[in-house]
């Protein structure tokens, strides 16, 4: 179909910007890709050619780079947006320990792909000898992510829907839980004003008494010690 041929230029698109410096990891354009595929936007095998088309036409765009200008790239402004010295003289380093195996392990380090493939280009790697190390490796890390994405596809769906499940059955329990709560408050609430009624029925408030001679204003008589008799 005419949208399906969209999808795929899409994902080559992104995937060729990620080679080249667009930061983004081209792990999260293949696992699009293969979302699509499980969605029904994308036929899984074309998405996986396309994907190993654009991986590769990225890394070998960096190996010419890199093999063309060599440390020159490191003195142009243009390229100096995609290039860390830094971490294209850790790769340079990692090639004199490994040798072309770290071309292999390259495509699995997103963090240090891109350079790995310059510093390929720079260190004059055969070409034949980067293209076949690296194939092999896309042949494993492109079909992985794809399939991964398709699977995930699935288990999302599922996800989804347990989710849904989940969400209803939380609002019901915090209904519940409201009903329960304004049940027991209500009839917390009663058993108080009726025991504020009973109480006040019961309280009596005696009057004063009224036979209760107030005390005397006059002074009670001083007592006089008796005298003693003279010898």
């Amino acid at each position: 179909m005419f949208y399906e041929q969209w999808t795929y230029l899409a994902v080559f698109a992104v995937l060729l910007a990620a080679g080249l410096g667009l930061p983004l990891p081209e792990d999260v354009p293949l696992l699009t890709g293969g979302y699509l595929c499980y969605a029904g936007y994308a036929n899984l095998f074309i998405m996986i050619a396309v994907g190993m088309v654009g991986v590769l036409a990225g890394d070998i765009i960096l190996f010419s780079v890199g093999r063309k200008f060599g440390h020159g790239v490191l003195r142009s402004r243009f390229f100096r947006r995609m290039v860390h010295p830094g971490r294209l003289i850790l790769a340079e380093r990692l090639f004199a320990r490994h040798g072309v195996k770290i071309v292999f392990v390259g495509r699995f380090l997103p963090g240090l792909r891109a350079m790995i493939f310059m510093a390929a280009g720079v260190l004059r790697v055969p070409f034949s000898t980067f293209i076949l190390v690296n194939g092999f490796a896309a042949c494993i890390s492109v079909p992985t992510l794809v399939l991964l994405g398709r699977f995930f596809g699935y288990k999302l769906e599922a996800l989804k829907s347990e989710v849904r499940e989940l969400t209803h059955l939380l609002v019901l329990v915090a209904a519940l839980a409201l009903l329960i709560g304004l049940g027991l408050y209500l009839h917390q609430r009663q058993k108080l004003i009726l025991a504020k009624a009973h109480l006040d029925e019961k309280i009596d408030i005696p009057p004063p008494p009224t036979d209760i001679d107030p005390p005397s204003a006059h002074p009670l008589p001083e007592q006089t010690a008796p005298r003693e008799d003279a010898a």
